[in-house]
């Protein structure tokens, strides 16, 4: 039997096809494990996590949160001081009253930080006092929980005792339910935990490493492939009837190919969540293994008395037995089955109804016992073993997790009898190599482009990768949340009214906004002259200025409006709303970098075996001895990848010219690119239509530069791997350093000509 599973595992595993989609997977999980936990914002990066577990690596519990304490103080005293400083430097009477005003309010905090400011020095962890606040107020938070964990151990036992004070003065057990069942039980399940083996760190490195749901669907892509090889192919080429006709072709064969789906399985999951680990430690840390499961903060609540290592062993092992239900679906209509999609579409409709099941039913409704029992609920082992949820089954609590691992082992033993059963009594022993009644007819052609175009988007599978990183282009502009303070709204609201060429009405709003704004600042002046007099007390004086600082709130946002005003007045020129342009051409969050950085990354997978493909067959001697030649074929391809590369560069455009439209409005696309203050000594006083057409023709010139470095790689190495391991390491590593904080990188690639935009100003 173990011969025999060896050779079903070899007959896949020797394929150099599906060993490199297996690397594929495995570099593709490292690569979206780095994108999807790349900081945004004011988010503080990785390698601040890793930095705080080696610092707090020594300490005892208590010194960790006199730590963390510590410095997150220090962070908050300095973001006052900052703040103080920032309304100074405004230049404007409005700006020095209300930094007066915040400094007097926190005059012992501002005291005790002022000179640490000043003096700088004081960043630990990042390179910016926001992203420092940012870091230090959420592992203040995590520890916070971690550290009272008595407290929480002992309020659950404190609601079942006032549950069971309570049950003493009830005169039978009928008015019981599940929620008064809940929490005793949850009191039951609490009872054996203490604190002793609590050892807190930073949970970032641990969460990105077990709770990756790329990961999962990747480890769910690998099984769609494994079991396609081994059963779909061999029964496509008839040997089912051969096979079980032979002594051990009943059960030992088809027990042997279930254990190689088993095996599959674990391996490969080993592999990606293994790589998330080493992945996550390197960025960030994932502290000590060997404390319990309850130091980390977002599994406080689990009753499950285990270490971290054991958390990390039963959700793998979990895994693979989830993993290897969808196995046995497979083979089980693949052995069923006469057509070859037949496995796969109902791998994938099962996969999407459990889906539906899971994202759409809402944790408090009647129906939530689908929603966590179903395939993607037990495939978030995470949340089986790291968090504490008793379902309500005919009034009583049951665990889910006991409840998921009982349906699971129930489903596993189904499928492998069930796949058994099929292949012993089944008659579909072959594929039925016809698709269907009706078929498209074939109509000969002589066009070189479409012929060229088929070759490299289908049969080369470069359609499939394009449209996977189309995915990830889209998502990154649709998923951006552009959300207008309270002062972005006010600057919007008057711009939007004051857009186009200045007319008497809306200079007189103007003034007449200034004059408000002048008597605000005039009224705060004659008030301090009285508290300076002694005519009314200091308290008296700022509850008499706290109106008038209201008024001012916006004023910040009113001197854009001005800078507007006074340039129309010296220059010309309209009035133009700007910030949805500033977002646009990457003034404001700039995601250039990392779109150019995927387009490097499609264009490398996509393109690297176009000019190597006739090189694998033989066939170039061929193809120069015909009419088209060599030179046609080549720039064909050409042609085929530029078009292919221009739907590429524009789709980003297209998408985040939605997402910031839908919230700030882009109008007088007319008016001269100069009208807008970031783009004032811009040489040329380009129309804005015009200076968005050469910002998106530079970045199509880029990018075609792009794919013609590939496709010289591609004629030069005449290898995939080759071809595909020098383009990332031209075109993308220089990208990713930058993204990793190397900025001098961009340097070395072709950003400056793709995000010359952002650079200006």
């Amino acid at each position: 039997m173990t011969a025999l599973i060896r050779f079903e595992l070899q007959k896949v595993w020797r394929k150099g096809s599906f060993l490199s989609l297996m690397v594929l997977l495995l570099l593709l999980n490292i690569f979206l494990l780095w994108y999807l936990n790349q900081p945004t914002g004011d988010e503080p990066p990785l390698s601040a996590y890793k930095a705080v577990c080696q610092d707090i690596s020594g300490m005892t519990e208590h010194e960790k949160l006199n730590f963390i304490s510590d410095l997150k103080e220090q962070a908050d005293g300095l973001s006052l001081v900052e703040q103080v400083q920032s309304l100074y430097g405004q230049g404007s009477e409005a700006g020095d009253s209300l930094a007066e005003q915040l400094k007097e309010s926190n005059s012992d905090i501002y005291e005790k930080y002022e000179e640490l400011y000043r003096t700088g020095g004081y960043l630990v962890y990042t390179d910016s006092l926001t992203k420092e606040r940012s870091l230090l107020d959420e592992l203040y938070e995590e520890i916070s929980a971690v550290s009272g964990y008595d407290d929480y151990l002992a309020s659950v036992q404190k609601n079942s005792s006032q549950l069971g004070g309570i049950s003493i003065f009830q005169s039978s057990t009928a008015e019981e339910n599940f929620g008064s069942r809940n929490i005793a039980k949850s009191a039951a399940d609490h009872a054996g935990l203490s604190s002793e083996n609590i050892r807190w760190f930073p949970s970032k490195g641990m969460t990105m490493a077990v709770e990756s749901q790329a990961t999962d669907l990747l480890l769910l892509l690998s099984v769609f492939l494994f079991v396609g090889q081994l059963i779909t192919e061999e029964k496509g080429k008839g040997l089912f009837a051969i096979t079980r006709s032979t002594k051990r072709g009943l059960w030992a064969d088809m027990g042997a190919r279930i254990v190689a789906v088993l095996i599959h399985g674990g391996v490969v999951c080993l592999l990606l969540y293994g790589s998330n680990l080493i992945y996550a430690s390197s960025m960030a840390g994932i502290g000590n293994l060997s404390a319990s499961l309850q130091s980390l903060a977002p599994y406080v609540e689990s009753s499950f008395p285990i270490s971290l290592a054991t958390f990390l062993a039963l959700g793998l092992i979990t895994k693979i037995g989830v993993v290897f239900l969808l196995g046995l679906l497979l083979a089980a209509c693949a052995v069923y089955s006469s057509h070859s999609f037949i496995p796969q579409l109902v791998g994938i409709g099962f996969l999407g109804l459990n889906w539906i099941l899971y994202a759409f039913i809402p944790s408090y409704s009647h129906l939530n016992l689908l929603k966590h029992l179903s395939y993607f609920s037990m495939l978030r082992t995470d949340t089986l073993f790291g968090t504490y949820l008793n379902l309500n089954i005919m009034g009583f609590p049951f665990s889910r997790t006991s409840c998921s691992l009982v349906l699971l082992a129930i489903l596993l033993s189904v499928g492998i009898v069930a796949v058994l059963l099929l292949f012993r009594y089944g008659n579909r022993l072959s594929i039925n190599q016809t698709s269907g009644y009706f078929h498209l007819p074939f109509h000969p052609h002589n066009s070189l482009f479409r012929h060229e175009g088929y070759k490299i988007l289908i049969a080369n599978r470069g359609l499939l990768i394009l449209l996977a990183f189309a995915i990830l282009l889209g998502w990154n502009a649709l998923g951006k949340n552009y959300t207008p303070s309270a002062g972005e709204q006010y600057y919007q609201s008057m711009m939007l009214s004051l857009e186009g060429e200045l007319t008497e009405e809306k200079e007189a709003s103007i003034k007449a906004e200034q004059s408000r704004y002048d008597e605000a600042f005039a009224q705060i002046e004659r008030i301090d002259q009285m508290v300076a007099e002694g005519s009314i007390s200091e308290n008296a004086g700022d509850s008499m200025k706290e109106p008038w600082y209201s008024e001012l709130a916006f004023y910040p946002w009113f001197q854009r409006v001005q800078t507007q005003y006074e340039r129309i007045l010296s220059d010309g020129g309209v009035f133009i709303y700007d910030t949805g342009y500033l977002y646009l051409f990457g003034q404001m969050d700039d995601d250039f970098l990392i779109n150019l950085l995927l387009i490097s990354l499609c264009f490398s997978f996509a393109f690297a075996n176009v000019m190597a493909m006739e090189d694998s067959k033989g066939l170039w001697g061929l193809l120069s001895a015909t009419k088209l030649g060599r030179k046609r074929i080549v720039r064909h391809k050409w042609m085929v990848c530029s078009v292919a590369c221009l739907g590429i560069t524009l789709l980003p455009w297209f998408f985040r010219g939605l997402s910031i439209s839908s919230v700030y409005p882009m109008g007088e696309i007319w008016a001269g690119i100069q009208s807008i203050p970031q783009y004032q000594g811009f040489p040329v006083n380009l129309p804005l239509i015009l200076f968005l057409m050469l910002t998106v023709l530079s970045q199509l010139i880029s990018t075609q530069l792009i794919c013609a470095v590939v496709l010289l790689i591609s004629k030069w190495r005449k290898n995939y791997f080759q071809t595909l391991f020098l383009a990332l390491l031209l075109l993308a590593a220089p990208l990713v350093l930058a993204q990793m904080g190397i900025s001098i990188m961009r340097w070395f690639s072709v950003w400056p000509l793709y995000g010359w935009t952002g650079m200006i100003g």
